[in-house]
């Protein structure tokens, strides 16, 4: 199944988001709906960590 999934009105969630077989790595002060849908899916599988890189939201690759 796939589920769609837009960032502040950006479908390019990898910027916003780390994802590793290990954990799972996500903006503070994004959206409640974008962290909840990352959480509904994984966290019983691995963490998943709401966090801030040098005080931003760009958390995965530019």
């Amino acid at each position: 199944m796939a589920i769609r999934l837009q960032f502040e009105k950006s479908s390019e969630i990898g910027v916003f988001s780390k994802l590793t077989n290990a954990y799972c790595l996500l903006p503070t002060g994004g959206s409640e709906n974008f962290y909840n849908t990352f959480e509904s899916e994984l966290s019983h599988i691995i963490p998943v960590i709401k966090t801030s890189i040098g005080e931003t939201r760009i958390i995965g690759r530019l």
